[in-house]
């Protein structure tokens, strides 16, 4: 079993977001864990209290640092709430890049599976954060999140279908597009719907139904596994 804890490389930041953009950029290791503070100590606020419970005095409280300082950084806790998004995101991302880059050369069912191990466990490590955010998704409601990731899913889905050499390059490019899509549309049901081992599970199964073997072949179902697809059969 492939090590979903590894790093990547230093060189390739495979997910792209290094920190939820803030206001104040962390160009220093110490503004770096100063977010990673205020954000973990807003997930413990929200999960522990409710997001009613979320403003930037308690936060503040909880992290250890002044009020003034989360301004640095987040102008309210609207924007402290997009970043909790992100670094989710950017957790997931990353999970799955690794996932791709060590599925290279594989069959398509080992890099299917690959990636459905590497969307659970990713979630699974996590699942305060993901129960926070699923708590406050009613107000921020921001999709648009979700998507900063997909490009770099995209790239990292399509070096991994690459590499299966009978596959024409058009087929490369709509599978991979297809299964970044897959992916981003789960963790939208996730935030939108919350975790649980039951939804996990038919996520896991509704990957594993992804007809890729057909899309290689020339067929076209693979495009009705859109976001909008997998948020209709995910119940």
């Amino acid at each position: 079993m492939m090590n979903l804890r590894r790093q990547a490389p230093n060189d390739a930041n495979i997910s792209g977001i290094v920190a939820p953009q803030p206001r104040k950029l962390p160009r220093q290791s110490r503004a770096a864990h100063t977010i990673e503070a205020l954000l973990e100590a807003a997930v413990q606020i929200v999960t522990a209290d409710g997001p009613r419970a979320l403003t930037t005095t308690r936060v503040a409280r909880r992290s250890g640092f002044a009020v003034g300082t989360i301004y640095q950084y987040f102008a309210n806790k609207d924007e402290l709430m997009d970043a909790m998004v992100r670094r989710h995101v950017d957790h997931v991302v990353c999970f799955l890049a690794i996932a791709c880059r060590d599925a290279q050369g594989e069959c398509l069912e080992e890099m299917i599976d690959a990636l459905a191990n590497a969307f659970i466990a990713a979630n699974a490590e996590r699942p305060r954060e993901v129960h926070a955010i699923h708590a406050v998704w009613a107000k921020i409601g921001k999709a648009a999140l979700l998507h900063e990731g997909s490009a770099r899913l995209h790239q990292a889905t399509l070096d991994m279908i690459s590499s299966v050499n009978e596959m024409q390059a058009a087929r490369q490019e709509t599978i991979s597009h297809a299964l970044a899509s897959i992916l981003i549309g789960m963790l939208l049901v996730l935030f939108e719907r919350g975790m649980d081992e039951a939804l996990m599970a038919v996520m896991r199964e509704q990957l594993s139904r992804v007809p890729i073997a057909e899309a290689i072949d020339g067929h076209d179902r693979l495009t009705n596994y859109s976001t909008p697809h997998v948020a209709n059969v995910v119940t």
